[in-house]
């Protein structure tokens, strides 16, 4: 091996413009896989997207990008059916951006996936798999000479929302101009849409929750949950459960929030719950969306106030 010439370090020049950048990272690198540690289980997630920041000193023209993939790889390759949670994986590779990034003082990796599980009709129990969308989140911050690391996690859960306003005014026209198809009074027709639910807990001092667990609280939050297979029978099944259960995307964010923060009583009041309900609309050519922000204290005292 020859020897190399002396390569000029363009990034560590001083600033043109002395100004810091707060954020400058990689984004959505793509992994082969990644393990989490589910239970007493590993879950292996597909198609993992990692994106990682820095912040930038405003003396210092800018980041050693190879720094940063390198602190994802060696978190990543070591971390494989290791047992770790998804959210300490991010942490991981957050706490060694600080490390090889001497000049930061901020970092974050954020992690985006897919688990798979298999999932069963309501009646004919046909089989399928079912991708639920998973997210993880860390941030780190170099103070006073240590490292202080923040954790979050999420999922997004498809399933089906049914018009409440819709489906008054058709009863009420029904019922006017004498409609005798509808014979029952408390299943009446109304349009309906896929809904995406996406939910992120942002955590304190390394608490959790079970992904999967988290997934089923937020689908019974929906009219009715929504499958890859099914038979006539559990079609008719699905939106009769849906058409009995009417909710606006305003609903579901509320019973998401209120769930939460029910049945994960161990989690401290600071935790922040962020809840985003995207309706695909069927008769409007454009969705609808609610979104709520608010810290598990905040949520259970207008529980505690409420009528």
């Amino acid at each position: 091996m020859g020897n190399h010439p002396v390569l000029p370090d363009i990034q560590s020049e001083p600033a043109k413009v002395p100004i810091r950048v707060k954020k400058v990272g990689l984004v959505r690198i793509r992994l082969p896989y990644a393990s989490v540690h589910f239970g007493d289980g590993v879950i292996v997630v597909q198609r993992p997207l990692l994106t990682v920041y820095v912040d930038l000193p405003k003396s210092q023209r800018g980041i050693h990008a190879s720094r940063s993939y390198e602190s994802v790889f060696k978190v990543v390759n070591q971390s494989t059916f290791s047992g770790l949670r998804l959210e300490d994986i991010c942490a991981q590779v957050a706490e060694e951006l600080l490390s090889k990034h001497e000049y930061a003082t901020n970092s974050s990796c954020e992690l985006s996936g897919e688990i798979f599980r298999v999932s069963k009709a309501p009646t004919s129990m046909v089989e399928s798999y079912e991708a639920i969308p998973v997210w993880a989140y860390s941030a780190a911050e170099r103070l006073d000479g240590r490292v202080r690391t923040r954790r979050g996690i999420g999922v997004s859960v498809s399933g089906v929302t049914a018009c409440p306003c819709a489906q008054q005014t058709v009863k009420t026209l029904a019922e006017w101009e004498k409609n005798s198809i509808i014979g029952d009074d408390k299943i009446v027709g109304t349009h309906m849409q896929r809904t995406v639910t996406s939910v992120r807990l942002f955590l304190v001092d390394g608490e959790t929750v079970d992904l999967l667990d988290l997934a089923d609280l937020v689908k019974e939050c929906m009219s009715a949950p929504s499958y890859e297979a099914l038979k006539r029978i559990d079609e008719g099944r699905v939106v009769l459960k849906a058409l009995s259960n009417p909710l606006f995307v305003e609903d579901v964010a509320r019973l998401v929030a209120a769930q939460v923060s029910k049945r994960y009583r161990s989690l401290d009041n600071r935790t922040r719950l962020t809840i985003r309900v995207r309706s695909i609309e069927s008769i409007h050519s454009y969705d609808l969306e609610a979104r709520l922000s608010a810290t598990l204290g905040e949520i259970r005292e207008s529980l505690r106030n409420q009528l």
